[in-house]
């Protein structure tokens, strides 16, 4: 099979293909002191873990820990309000149904087993106990968490996008064939610990690009934007300013259907009332068209640099006319600058050939990066 990329050229050494210009750039943010603060709190608690499993030699023994670890300090980069919601303690009173739920089989299914009820159990206890699981796909904290019947837990975008198709596929667990409407969300009251649209406050970065999107607006320019965040908690905090400014949204993320999506992304094409599009990283990563926009926003780094260039090309493709315009948010002295350094770092590493020990090696070397 024979792949062509947008750098391809012909014989005369001309590109096949010629797209818009691209314009990258990095807009660096700066914490306020209230937000320092937090971060600094939050950063300094972190690091006594990390430097603890160093010193006890078992960084990689506890590598899911310390990606829990970092998940809060990315979190408290977009906005402090993320790490609140997080660690929900509360006995939720659905929590001995949905123990009875899993290790009732469905009468429909002629292959699907329930799960043991010490398995059972601990799951519902990880729940209560507001244990926030790493995804078997993504290997980061399940985002938007749903639970299969099996009682496996997992980011929702990340099931979805795993499945050949969008009404069914198998767990990455157990194999076991599960249908789209088998999933639930992983009980809670409240995604937020606090009332945040009582209590809103604008992060520096939300106020940078609430900027960005008003001088667009301002421009009469009608160019249409797409905010993407790997967090679809920091789109719920996105929806308060927008709707406080009266400024015209759609959202696209896991938990719409396959008739919602479309019905999205034609509004999307087609009104000029609503400009703006909140995608979560992973929903709009993989076989969009997404050419109706020509200004993309990148809240958060994600730990592949591949992810989000995928995502900036379902805008930068075949139909697009304008220049793409890129923005990256990085909160300058944190733990996001240190990021782009193992994203460079990785980009090297997928040039050569590594052994498994260097593999090892070179992951502890970037945890040690990360927290300095």
């Amino acid at each position: 099979m024979l792949r062509r990329t947008k750098d391809t050229k012909d014989k005369e050494g001309r590109l096949i293909l010629v797209l818009p210009p691209t314009d990258i750039q990095v807009i660096q943010c700066i914490q306020s002191e209230a937000e320092h603060d937090f971060y600094d709190a939050l950063f300094k608690r972190s690091k006594v873990q990390f430097d603890q499993f160093v010193a006890q030699g078992k960084v990689l023994h506890n590598y899911a820990n310390i990606l829990e670890l970092l998940l809060r300090l990315r979190q408290c980069c977009n906005h402090p309000f993320l790490v609140m919601s997080r660690s929900d303690t509360q006995e939720f009173a659905d929590l001995d149904k949905l123990a009875r739920r899993f290790l009732e089989t469905n009468p429909d299914s002629t292959t699907q087993k329930a799960p043991t009820p010490a398995y059972v159990e601990e799951v519902v206890e990880g729940i209560r106990n507001g244990e926030n699981t790493e995804c078997p796909i993504c290997l980061e904290s399940a985002d938007d968490p749903v639970l299969t019947p099996c009682a496996h837990r997992m980011c929702r975008e990340c099931l979805l996008s795993s499945w050949r198709t969008p009404a069914s596929g198998l767990c990455p667990i157990c194999r076991q064939m599960i249908r789209k409407n088998e999933l639930f969300t992983c009980p809670s009251e409240n995604r937020f610990r606090i009332a945040v649209e009582k209590n809103w406050q604008e992060s520096y970065k939300v106020s940078k690009l609430l900027e960005c999107l008003e001088s667009i607006r301002k421009s009469g320019s009608g160019e249409k934007s797409i905010v993407f965040s790997q967090w679809t908690t920091f789109l719920d905090l996105l929806e308060i300013p927008l709707k406080k400014k009266k400024i015209g949204y759609l959202r696209f993320d896991g938990k719409l259907v396959k008739k919602q999506r479309e019905r999205v992304l034609k509004e999307f094409s087609e009104t000029n009332e609503k400009t703006i599009l909140l995608m979560s990283l992973k929903a709009g990563g993989v076989g969009l068209n997404l050419t109706a926009a020509s200004n993309v926003f990148l809240m958060d780094p994600w730990w592949n640099p591949a992810v989000e260039e995928q995502a900036i090309m379902r805008i930068h493709r075949i139909g697009q006319k304008n220049t793409v315009r890129v923005r990256r948010f990085i909160v300058k002295d944190t733990v996001e600058e240190r990021m782009q350094q193992v994203q460079a770092r990785k980009q090297r590493m997928i040039a050569g050939a590594l052994t498994d020990e260097e593999v090892r090696s070179a992951r502890l070397e970037e945890l040690k990066m990360l927290f300095r």
